[in-house]
């Protein structure tokens, strides 16, 4: 789907794993600058050297801006889970 592609952004850096970070999880939603984004990819760049030897992983977060159409079905399909769990 390349036309996803255009949407997407560079949301930020980061030195931790994406498996150390499950809230910025590929699918999730994370709000960046005041917007609701879909983390759609992690891209691993190269280790970042350290002065004192050794070296340091680092990624690139990217996402998708959620349209207000998409916020709107995301918070119906959690209400449906919370009734459905009967936590409402």
């Amino acid at each position: 789907m390349p036309w996803l592609r255009r949407r997407e952004r560079l949301l930020f850096r980061t030195h931790e794993s994406p498996f150390g970070n499950p809230a910025w999880a590929v699918g999730r939603i994370l709000q960046y600058e005041g917007e609701l984004y879909r983390v759609t990819r992690w891209v691993e760049l190269r280790p970042v050297l350290l002065e004192r030897g050794g070296s340091v992983g680092e990624w690139e977060v990217w996402g998708r801006k959620m349209s207000e159409r998409e916020v709107r079905r995301e918070l119906a399909d959690v209400e449906d889970q919370m009734l459905d769990k009967g936590d409402l």
